[in-house]
C-alpha cells in the first residue's frame, strides 16, 4: 500500500503549480469585481495620495514605486497583489476565505442615507431629540463639576459663584458636587446647601417667635404684626419648596404650611383693604380740608401697598395650587392676584400663561404672552414669548 506521504511527494510540483494557477484565477475575478464595487480614484483620496507624496518626496525612486503598487487606494494591482499573497499563504483554506469574502461583496447591501430632505417626522422627537452642546462651553456649570479632569480651582471659584444666588437652579449644580470623590470639593458644596437651609430656618425661626409672642398676649396682640410674619412665613416655607432645600417626603407638609399661613394673612389684609377703600372713597366724597390731604395721600400710597401684598398672597396661593395639580383653584387665585394690580399684571402672566400651558389652553397663552408688557426685559420670558409669536 503507497503512503499518502509518497503519493503528495511524488506530486509535490503539479500540486504547487494548480495552487499557484487558482491562486491567480481566484486573485484576478476578485479584483476585477472589487473595481466594479468600490471607486478606483476620488477627489479625497487624491489629496490624500498627493500629501503623502509630498512626505516621501525625498527619499528616492524606491519609496515611490512602492507606494504606487501599495494599498493606497483602490487600484487593481494592489488588490490583485494583496488577494494573490493572501491565496498563496494559505493553501487551499485561502480559497474558502477568498469566495466568502466575493460572495460577500455581491451580497452586502447598505442603508440608504436621506440627504437632502424636508420632512420632518414629529413622532421621533417624542423618542430622541437631537443633543444641543455649547460652543464654547460657556455657562456649563454642571460639566464643570462633573469632569474629573477640571481643576480643583476652577471648581471652586464656580462654587463660590453660584453660592451668591439661592436659586433652583444654583441649588442643583451645587448638588452635583455631594457625589464628589474630592473632600474638599464635596464639603464646600454641602456647606453652601447647608448655609442657605440655615438662613431660610432662621428667618422661619424669627417670625414664628414674633407670632408665638403676639398669640402669647391674647386679646392685645397686635394682628398687623401676626400678618406680617404669616406672609413671610408663607413666602419662606415656599421657598424652601421651590428651591428644593425640603425633602421629599416633608414637601407637602411645608406646602400646607405655605397654605395656612397665606389664609391667616389674607384674614387681616383683605378687610383691611376693603377698610381703606371706603375710607378714601369717604374722604373723596367730602370738601377735603387742606390739613387732611396729608392724611388722603398716606392712605392711598397705604392702599397700594396694600393692594401689591394681597396680589403676592394670590400670587404664591396659585403658585402652591399648580404645583399640587389642582388647576382651577390656581387659575381662581392668579385671576384675582391678575385683577388686583392690573397695571403690575406682568409678574403674574408668566404662572396664568404656565397653568394654561398645562391645560393645554394654549391660545390663551399666546394672548396671555401678548398682554405682558415690558416682556424685553425679562431674560427668561422673552424668548419663550417670541418662539410663540413665531409659531402663531
Amino acid at each position: 500500500m503507497t503512503s499518502p506521504f509518497i503519493f503528495y511527494e511524488n506530486h509535490f510540483l503539479p500540486l504547487i503549480v494548480l495552487h499557484i494557477i487558482l491562486s491567480l484565477l481566484v486573485s484576478l475575478a476578485i479584483s476585477f469585481y472589487a473595481l466594479k464595487r468600490f471607486k478606483k480614484s476620488c477627489k479625497t483620496l487624491n489629496l490624500q495620495d498627493e500629501e503623502r507624496l509630498q512626505n516621501i518626496e525625498d527619499k528616492g525612486w524606491f519609496f515611490k514605486l512602492l507606494f504606487k503598487a501599495s494599498l493606497h487606494k483602490n487600484n487593481q494591482l494592489a488588490i490583485f497583489i494583496f488577494s494573490f499573497l493572501f491565496n498563496l499563504s494559505v493553501p487551499f483554506l485561502g480559497y474558502f476565505f477568498t469566495v466568502w469574502i466575493f460572495w460577500y461583496m455581491v451580497n452586502v447591501k447598505y442603508e440608504e442615507k436621506i440627504v437632502d430632505t424636508n420632512i420632518l417626522d414629529l413622532e421621533e422627537f417624542q423618542e430622541s431629540f437631537f443633543e444641543v452642546q455649547r460652543l464654547f462651553g460657556e455657562g456649563s456649570m454642571i460639566n464643570i463639576m462633573n469632569n474629573e479632569y477640571i481643576p480643583k480651582s476652577k471648581k471652586l471659584k464656580a462654587l463660590a459663584a453660584l453660592s451668591a444666588n439661592n436659586s433652583p437652579v444654583s441649588l442643583h449644580v451645587i448638588r452635583q458636587t455631594l457625589s464628589s470623590k474630592d473632600d474638599e470639593i464635596r464639603m464646600f458644596g454641602y456647606a453652601i446647601i447647608n448655609k442657605a437651609e440655615k438662613e431660610i430656618n432662621a428667618d422661619i425661626n424669627k417670625n414664628l417667635a414674633i407670632i408665638s409672642k403676639e398669640v402669647a398676649k391674647g386679646d392685645m396682640k397686635d394682628k398687623e404684626r401676626i400678618a406680617y410674619a404669616s406672609k413671610e412665613l408663607a413666602q419662606l416655607y415656599w421657598e424652601m419648596v421651590y428651591t428644593e432645600l425640603v425633602h421629599e417626603s416633608l414637601k407637602m407638609n411645608f406646602l400646607n404650611s405655605v397654605t395656612a399661613y397665606i389664609e391667616v394673612a389674607k384674614e387681616y389684609f383683605i378687610p383691611k383693604l376693603d377698610a381703606i377703600v371706603k375710607n378714601i372713597e369717604e374722604y373723596e366724597d367730602q370738601d377735603v380740608e387742606s390739613n387732611q390731604l396729608d392724611r388722603l395721600r398716606k392712605e392711598r400710597k397705604k392702599l397700594e401697598h396694600i393692594y401689591a401684598i394681597c396680589a403676592s398672597l394670590f400670587t404664591l396661593m396659585g403658585r402652591v395650587y399648580i404645583h399640587k395639580k389642582e388647576y382651577e383653584q390656581a387659575k381662581a387665585e392668579l385671576t384675582v392676584a391678575k385683577e388686583l394690580l392690573p397695571e403690575h399684571s406682568t409678574f403674574v402672566i408668566p404662572y396664568l400663561a404656565e397653568l394654561y400651558f398645562i391645560t393645554k389652553h394654549y391660545r390663551i397663552v399666546h394672548s396671555l404672552l401678548q398682554q405682558a408688557e415690558g416682556i424685553e426685559y425679562n431674560a427668561k420670558l422673552y424668548p419663550i414669548a417670541q418662539q410663540w409669536n413665531v409659531a402663531s
